[in-house]
């Protein structure tokens, strides 16, 4: 009991401190002389007028101090412009550009933005420090409503019209707000009591019913006429989504930039995007619904985002719910080779997948080559000499070496130089956001420690893939130890590639074929880890060499019916794989492991673990 108290403390001792972050953000000591406050350029607190000109003018006093703080004294800030930027130009209220130095203090007030706008871009910094201040919408592009009624004939829902102004139109319910209209794009269902994912329910779980007939009985209560797939109880919520558009906070091309006691309650799209940057801290940063304004809701999109990034990338003691996508991704980018030029220089797409690689290469960085039918990466780097636009579809790469004669358009290109070591620790990852928890392919060293996993899908997806995302990163050093995974995969089900296949998910697009392919990621520990599940599919693994679980804690719940695959450890195409010295809660369901396209031996299991190993069993 006492080692497995100190295992929980582990847990205990960040959800307190995130507790405690969520109170009002403190206001740190006073200033020095390098000191810059808005209010000296016409910035006035909770006035409830536009800001955006007094910060810049306030910004460019900054520029060029040694350690310069640009402070808000506490209070409200507003942030819009007065329309005179074009629709086509993405609106920024804050803009921060090639600064050194800089420390930004919100004194715990509140940033509050309007219309269609990205809160914060930082491009080009270096020691840049965001902290104390609250990021929200008054009016977000989400919406909010209430079931308050499901019949054969019928759904009937609440909204609040003062919060979420809506109309009907051709039968069909849209919303308005601040310069917009729209209809419902997607759904997602959150129950009444914990505001949590509704248990095996993923989107748009009702059916099509925005494309139902509408007509609205009273002010704020609206019937949509056809029938459900389900029937949830009534004051289940509904978070009804517009289409995504910009994240809350961009980061590019940063460098050592550090966010801390930050709280974003609403972005257009994902919560923060960190493109490019070398070396990013965040500590307690919560991208979370505004509970006092009874919202489900937060970001968009992902809460946070991390492709091709380079440095040390550290999370710690944040907390991220009611996001419209996974808790954090950290991720390289793979592009296609469109042709070979000349024995140093190629061209590659620029439209490779969802991806588009405009900026992701630079003179200087090593790049490798991977061969798509194997996706093994080259054992030898090539150095950029050159880059420049060839045509509207390619790029032209040119290096400081021949590159290999193997090379064809069979092949896609890794940027090595900007792939980060990431640490996770101490972060809250709940049960209120579509989808996964974390997604992580990186080539350096990763660490998930001391986290609580309570997701509707997967807790940790390991992918890498080129069908979609051309998501690049092939692992070679992670480590997932003292963490507690309870009762997670509560929405996903087999064969859900989109929510995961287990509480651990690692499934790189590489298919083995045969008992001899070479596994795509390496050397992947899953160590000291406390299991509370109420199923069996703890771990699902494609294509990994140098694979362990040990001297983790499995206790059996009965949270939730169990709907997974009645396998716990589904295995294919892994080589040297180690499941040793676990301890199973005498309730757990019966042990079972599952191997395709791998031989028995691959497979080394601990004397105590009383595992019944199939090899290759009819799906």
């Amino acid at each position: 009991m006492n080692q497995h108290m100190n295992r929980l403390s582990y847990i205990l001792i960040p959800v307190v401190g995130l507790i405690m972050s969520m109170q009002p953000l403190y206001a740190h000591a006073a200033a020095s002389g390098d000191t810059v406050f808005v209010t000296d350029f016409g910035a006035i607190p909770s006035a409830r007028k536009s800001v955006v000109y007094s910060v810049k003018k306030a910004i460019e006093a900054c520029r060029g101090k040694t350690s310069a703080v640009l402070k808000f004294p506490h209070g409200r800030y507003d942030f819009w412009y007065d329309g005179t930027l074009p629709d086509t130009v993405a609106q920024i209220a804050i803009t921060l550009t090639g600064l050194k130095n800089l420390t930004i203090d919100g004194d715990g007030s509140e940033f509050i933005f309007h219309g269609r706008m990205t809160a914060i871009k930082a491009e080009a910094c270096e020691n840049l420090a965001l902290k104390n201040f609250s990021i929200d919408w008054d009016r977000p592009l989400t919406s909010q409503a209430i079931i308050n009624e499901i019949t054969n004939e019928y759904i009937e829902l609440r909204i609040d019209p003062s919060a979420y102004p809506y109309f009907i139109e051709n039968g069909k319910l849209c919303f308005t707000g601040e310069g917009w209209k729209s209809p419902v794009v997607h759904y997602i269902l959150f129950d009444k009591e914990n505001k949590e994912v509704v248990p095996l329910t993923r989107d748009n779980a009702l059916g099509d019913i925005f494309d139902y007939d509408t007509r609205e009985v009273s002010p704020g209560l609206v019937r949509l006429y056809g029938q459900t797939k389900l029937s949830p109880e009534p004051g289940t919520y509904l978070a009804l989504y517009a289409q995504r558009e910009l994240s809350g906070i961009y980061l590019y091309k940063n460098i050592n930039t550090t966010l801390e006691d930050i709280r974003m309650y609403y972005a257009l799209g994902g919560g923060i995007l960190s493109f490019m940057c070398d070396g990013l801290h965040f500590n307690r940063v919560n991208v979370q619904p505004n509970e006092e304004k009874k919202r489900v809701f937060s970001s968009m999109a992902d809460a946070t985002y991390f492709p091709n990034c380079k440095g040390l990338i550290r999370i710690e003691n944040c907390m991220h719910a009611g996001q419209a996508d996974d808790w954090a991704n950290f991720r390289g980018t793979y592009t296609k080779v469109a042709k070979v030029t000349t024995s140093n220089s190629i061209h590659i797409s620029n439209k490779s997948g969802r991806s588009r690689p405009d900026n992701y290469y630079n003179v200087g960085d090593e790049i490798y080559f991977v061969n798509t039918a194997t996706m093994q990466r080259g054992t030898e780097g090539f150095v950029i000499k050159e880059v420049s636009i060839a045509n509207k579809e390619e790029i032209k790469l040119t290096f400081t070496q021949a590159i290999p004669s193997a090379v064809n358009a069979d092949y896609v290109v890794e940027n090595m130089t900007w792939t980060p070591e990431v640490e996770v620790v101490n972060c809250v990852i709940p049960r209120k956001n579509r989808a996964r928890g974390i997604l992580l392919t990186t080539p350096k060293r990763a660490l998930f420690e001391k986290n609580l996993f309570q997701t509707a899908g997967t807790a940790i997806l390991v992918e890498g893939d080129i069908d979609v995302w051309y998501e690049a990163g092939a692992v070679r050093d992670f480590t997932i130890r003292d963490n507690i995974f309870e009762n997670c995969m509560s929405s996903a089900e087999p064969g859900d590639w989109c929510w995961g296949e287990a509480v651990i998910c690692i499934t790189p697009s590489h298919k083995p074929q045969t008992d001899n392919d070479e596994p795509y990621h390496q050397h992947i520990r899953i160590e000291n880890n406390t299991f509370r599940y109420y199923d069996y599919n703890l771990l699902y693994a494609r294509s990994v060499r140098g694979l362990t679980f040990e001297n983790n804690r499995i206790e059996y719940t009965d949270t939730y019916i169990p709907h997974g695959r009645k396998v716990n450890f589904y295995l294919d195409g892994c080589r040297e794989v180690h499941i040793k010295d676990n301890v199973y809660d005498p309730n757990y369901p019966p042990r079972k492991a599952e191997l395709h396209h791998m031989k028995k031996k691959e497979l080394h299991v601990g004397k105590t673990e009383k595992i019944s190993v199939s090899t290759d069993p009819a799906k």
